[in-house]
């Protein structure tokens, strides 16, 4: 009877129980049934060892290649090089490269087009990282967003100097929430 067994096998657990079983299968001292009880598998997997065995002499692993890719190595760098050439060059109103935006590009260049998901995996290939937006406006206007609160706004029409210390307050904290971020 066999011990503790794990619930899966790495590749490479696999391949070293199979060699340790083609031993006892060229000795030809056991029985396919011993050899299962042994190893921890069915008779059918050791009839099947015996069957590879005979089709391709070895019962090591194969490396499964996988697909072919759509792109050539030469087509990939071709690629990194029109997302150099910037957003703009290309026709977009802006210069912000979006997963869309690639999948169109090399649609257009190469006629393959990829699922947006895999486009985030091939730049991520090619060497690019997503951006994260830092989640405001570079060119927000502080007056315009506080002259949006009406409070405020009849607070700047009596006294400009009240004004001019709400605008303070508020610019001090946006300071003070923009340093909280970073620390944490």
């Amino acid at each position: 009877m066999i011990g503790w067994q794990p619930k899966r096998y790495t590749r490479a657990q696999l391949e070293e129980r199979r060699l340790a079983a083609l031993d006892w299968l060229q000795a030809d001292t056991q029985t396919h049934k011993d050899i299962a009880e042994h190893f921890g598998v069915s008779i059918k997997t050791v009839s099947t060892w015996v069957e590879r065995h005979k089709q391709r002499g070895t019962l090591q692993a194969t490396v499964a290649p996988g697909p072919t890719p759509r792109l050539t190595g030469e087509q990939r760098e071709h690629v990194r090089s029109l997302l150099r050439q910037g957003a703009l060059a290309h026709g977009f109103p802006d210069a912000t490269w979006t997963e869309p935006r690639v999948r169109d590009v090399i649609g257009q260049h190469f006629g393959v087009w990829y699922h947006r998901d895999h486009v985030r995996k091939l730049l991520r290939s090619l060497g690019f990282s997503p951006q994260q937006p830092d989640g405001r406006a570079v060119e927000r206007n502080h007056y315009r967003w506080l002259n949006g609160f009406r409070r405020l706004r009849l607070r700047a029409e009596r006294s400009a100097s009240a004004f001019l210390a709400l605008h303070l307050l508020g610019c001090a904290l946006i300071c003070y929430r923009t340093l909280c971020r970073l620390d944490g």
